[in-house]
């Protein structure tokens, strides 16, 4: 939470340091005990002693959070939906600034969650193969008891149409999720047609499926774990295409 403190807070300092980026670094890692690094800084043309700045936290998610800061360093203001100025010229460094970190923290995310999807074993999800020629492969990360997951299943056969599909099924919604999802990747085996699968993991998405009292659900547990332990993957459906 510390970390997202950088989005609202205001922070304030009498530090003198060497230079701004040591200022700006100081002051940040002070106040929240997060390591960042100072990756640019651009000074606003009309807004005098303000600067629009890109910190990125030196976390191993190497997220990038645009803010405002004064010229010594010694201020920073974290950047927020309501901004206004008088100045285009601001107002366009503001949104192209704003605008690169997001573009770079969602390219990164991207690239985060592939690492994570890519690293299952075939046993982890179940496949669905396409007719088409050379196919590209989505991965479908999702939870039998998720609303937003059974309306995603409804459109299965059309991104069949031109992808294979790897289902992967967790357990993110509690202990009935987990014996439900538990039941599916036990149930759904590989000889199976693809519309004998998609009839089962139909049925077990449906709200009237009831799990079984007593089942297993190590395996899928610990594949819901590899996903989300790490905050990249954070909710279902989560569609990687490969």
């Amino acid at each position: 939470m510390k970390k997202m403190l950088l989005i609202s807070a205001v922070l304030s300092s009498s530090l003198f340091a060497a230079s701004f980026e040591d200022n700006i670094k100081d002051l940040i890692e002070k106040q929240t005990n997060a390591k960042v690094n100072v990756v640019n800084s651009v000074d606003l043309k009309d807004s005098k002693n303000l600067k629009m700045v890109i910190v990125e936290i030196a976390d191993g998610t190497a997220q990038r959070i645009p803010m405002f800061a004064t010229s010594d360093g010694n201020t920073v203001i974290g950047l927020s939906n309501i901004f206004f100025t008088a100045s285009k010229t601001d107002e366009n460094i503001v949104s192209k600034t704003a605008d690169e970190a997001m573009a770079y923290n969602e390219s990164g995310q991207k690239e985060a969650a592939g690492k994570l999807i890519n690293a299952l074993s075939p046993e982890q999800y179940i496949t669905l193969k396409s007719s088409t020629k050379n196919p590209k492969t989505y991965f479908i990360v999702a939870d039998p008891n998720c609303g937003y997951c059974r309306e995603e299943l409804r459109h299965i056969e059309d991104r069949l149409k031109t992808h294979n599909v790897n289902m992967v099924i967790v357990g993110i919604l509690g202990e009935d999720s987990q014996k439900k999802a538990a039941y599916l990747v036990n149930n759904i085996k590989s000889n199976m047609s693809e519309k004998d699968k998609i009839k089962g993991i139909k049925e077990v998405f449906s709200s009237n499926f009831k799990a079984p009292a007593k089942i297993d659900t190590s395996k899928v547990n610990a594949t819901t774990e590899s996903l989300f332990k790490t905050g990249v993957i954070r909710g279902v459906p989560y569609i990687y295409e490969k």
